[in-house]
């Protein structure tokens, strides 16, 4: 069995995706578009109950006796947390697969989770509802990384296509479209700063920092807010050069929510890229590193992408993704 993926580029309102903060800001909403290719797994059923799991990208393996045996605080852990969680009583070969750079920021290990989660789940003849099966992914994943997770990278991974996730105290609500049909594809350019970032250590910090209050972070995750119910409009509005304001707008107000989510390299790339005609850009995920996604006319495209690689960003090829997770 093989299954794919996509990651997803963020274009307004993360962080404010996590638990608690969208019910102290009483609701929220994420805007992110799937883009291909994601991650990668095959999974293989075996006659005896050991189980072999290996991740392609990164040249690790792991082998245990059984399921309960499964180290999940090991370099693999996050597979074996899936196949844990299930409880299986026969084996398992299991290989993965990232196209994307680690620590890229497009929410690769969300992705390969829900990859995993959703082959596992088939091959158990388990049926559930998005959002129960989003929760177990997010809920797997937290107890990994020890700190609060958000889900707007599961959403991105499950559905597919663009995505206007709405999270208040009533629940969590995606208004999922068709990115083909938004045209937008020709204006954006992804490049990898090649500055792997670790997510959750910006947005544990832009927690503590809202909780806190420091610095008046509460006046900034609000304004992250409000400009991810522009960017909903923006899109929506199909107006490139509205969509680039808004962006600008999100990376401004993402800078003040914690140190370290710009940097020296990341500020010369972006006013790179702005000098040779780019409309905007912003670090896809909390910030720190990672990939970056740049918006420009077609016409200035060509200039803009050899800033960015005089800059030290490396250009990576994408597709925007209409469809999410998928069996083979």
């Amino acid at each position: 069995m093989k299954i794919t993926a996509p990651v997803r580029i963020d274009l307004a309102g993360g962080t404010l995706d996590i638990h608690p903060l969208y019910i102290f800001e009483d609701g929220s909403s994420v805007v992110n578009i799937a883009i291909a290719p994601g991650t990668e797994v095959n999974i293989e059923k075996r006659d005896d109950k050991k189980i072999f799991l290996r991740s392609d990208d990164l040249g690790i393996e792991e082998e245990y006796s059984n399921y309960s045996e499964i180290d999940v605080d090991s370099k693999l852990g996050l597979l074996g947390s899936a196949v844990k969680f299930f409880e299986l009583d026969y084996g398992l070969n299991i290989s993965t697969f990232s196209n994307v750079p680690k620590g890229s920021g497009l929410a690769a290990s969300s992705s390969m989770l829900v990859a995993l989660m959703y082959g596992l789940m088939k091959l158990k003849g388990i049926e559930v509802d998005s959002n129960t099966f989003i929760d177990w992914c997010a809920n797997i994943e937290a107890r990994l990384l020890g700190i609060p997770t958000g889900k707007q990278d599961y959403y991105a991974a499950y559905f597919g296509g663009l995505n206007n996730i709405n999270f208040n105290s009533r629940g969590i609500v995606n208004e999922n479209y068709k990115v083909s049909d938004f045209k937008i594809e020709d204006y954006i350019i992804l490049s990898f700063t090649g500055i792997s970032h670790f997510s959750g250590t910006n947005n544990w910090a832009m927690m503590k920092r809202y909780i806190d209050d420091a610095e008046n972070s509460r006046k900034s995750m609000h304004k992250i807010k409000e400009t991810a119910i522009k960017m909903h409009k923006a899109v929506l509005s199909k107006d490139i050069n509205e969509i680039a304001k808004v962006l600008n707008e999100e990376w401004e107000n993402r800078k003040k929510l914690a140190d370290g989510v710009s940097n020296e390299k990341i500020d010369k790339i972006v006013e790179n890229a702005k000098k040779s005609g780019a409309l905007a850009s912003k670090i896809c995920g909390a910030g720190g590193g990672g990939c970056l996604i740049t918006l420009c006319n077609p016409k200035d495209r060509e200039n803009v992408i050899i800033a960015l690689k005089e800059a030290g960003a490396e250009i990576l090829d994408f597709k925007l993704a209409n469809c999410g997770v998928k069996i083979f």
